[in-house]
């Protein structure tokens, strides 16, 4: 994909993602622990930062950590939060100096023994790791507009987690499905986040105005749109 393309998706990604990251957050830490905010937490592959600013209201201050420069430079400034480039097995903090740290989607790309050594150096003993993430089911909605979704193998992996590391013990994995409803616009910028699906959509509305076609066929839909999402979350801490 073109680096216009990349830029584009990036800020579609930016525009509106569904309140996913604290619905998730609610359901997998206890229902008090935002009444007594953590020290430090850090969202390991941030994206543009959504993921954090989920984070956020369970500690004193968040890092959002991310490979990616475009991703970052979409992300919102907010007190309390900083943003990193880098990867989750070189985190700029002092050993013991973590109490949460979240994975929002990004796991499937981050895990590795390098990662787990350093979770083990940068958490306090009764840190408290979450790794989640979401599907958001658009088949249906692709087939309104017209196109046909071939499935695509991936090697990706919704319910990856730390299952069997001798090094984190697993408190709780859960699976869930939910339905959100979405006015046209926003779940637009759901469908274009995605580089397969904008180029589908290019190829079956064209390059001129792509956005606001696709909004007109889902507002002849229906105001709103309910769509259906797997949810995914588990819980970890260091093994002692």
């Amino acid at each position: 994909m073109s680096e216009q393309y990349d830029n584009e998706v990036s800020l579609h990604y930016a525009a509106y993602r569904p309140p996913l990251h604290q619905q998730i957050l609610a359901a997998a830490l206890p229902a008090n622990y935002a009444d007594y905010k953590v020290a430090c937490g850090v969202d390991i592959g941030c994206g543009t930062g959504l993921s954090t600013q989920a984070l956020k209201p369970y500690c004193v201050q968040a890092f959002g950590i991310d490979p990616s420069t475009a991703m970052l430079e979409q992300a919102s400034e907010a007190a309390g939060i900083t943003y990193l480039q880098g990867t989750g097995e070189d985190i700029a903090l002092p050993d013991g100096s973590v109490d949460i740290v979240t994975f929002a989607g990004s796991l499937s790309y981050a895990k590795s023994s390098a990662l787990v050594q350093e979770l083990v150096r940068v958490c306090r003993p009764n840190a408290t790791i979450v790794v989640y993430d979401f599907e958001v089911l658009l088949r249906d909605v692709m087939v309104l507009l017209g196109i046909l979704e071939t499935p695509v193998p991936s090697n990706y992996d919704h319910a990856i987690n730390f299952h069997g590391c001798a090094q984190l013990h697993e408190n709780e994995v859960r699976q869930e499905q939910l339905t959100l409803e979405m006015t046209s616009a926003q779940l637009a910028h759901v469908l274009f986040s995605s580089s397969r699906r904008y180029q589908q959509l290019i190829a079956r509305f064209g390059a001129h105005n792509t956005f606001t076609t696709v909004v007109q066929a889902l507002n002849h839909k229906g105001d709103t749109h309910p769509v259906k999402v797997d949810i995914y979350y588990s819980t970890y801490q260091p093994s002692v």
